[in-house]
């Protein structure tokens, strides 16, 4: 484990520099192309959206709720589809870099010089998915509990006008 502690830090250009070419697949020395993909995303697709349906709520309801339908179904995109992807690909893509030095590879117990006792023989393996199912189950929590804000937040049950029927609901 000293080991990896020690790699560590003379790993971390070489990782970063992966991360860098990872943006830029075909090798035109553009790998800041990736982060203009997402500012390009982010903006016209979730911000102006959210903006749009900000100042529209209360005034013009169809273009609100589709803005903010098309701003969170971007967000949605991103949380639970982009992003691991991305994850999954970079780890996959670079294992040769990351294994051993930033990620650890195995995990044991030197016993002896000739002897290890393997805790797990490929947490690199381990690692790059547990991480990827945490990103699951934290974009699950996150989109339950921004629904249920939501919801809170926009206690509309009746058109304007519209009076409450006495029972049986709606005919």
């Amino acid at each position: 484990m000293g080991e990896w502690f020690s790699e560590f830090g003379a790993a971390l250009p070489d990782a970063l520099r992966a991360a860098y070419q990872f943006a830029d697949p075909y090798d035109l020395g553009r790998g800041w192309v990736g982060i203009a993909v997402m500012v390009l995303w982010v903006g016209p697709l979730m911000i102006l959206p959210l903006w749009l349906a900000k100042i529209t709520y209360g005034k013009r309801e169809w273009v609100s709720a589709t803005m903010g339908v098309m701003a969170g179904s971007s967000f949605l995109w991103w949380l639970h589809g982009v992003i691991p992807h991305a994850w999954i690909q970079f780890t996959e893509s670079n294992e040769n870099i990351l294994s051993g030095t930033i990620i650890p590879a195995s995990a044991g117990i030197d016993i002896s010089e000739d002897y290890r006792l393997d805790l797990a023989s490929n947490l690199y393996g381990v690692i790059t998915e547990s991480v990827v199912g945490a990103m699951m189950i934290i974009g699950i929590v996150l989109t339950c509990w921004l629904a249920l804000r939501v919801q809170k937040a926009l206690p509309k049950t009746l058109a304007p006008g519209e009076t409450k029927p006495e029972a049986g609901g709606y005919k």
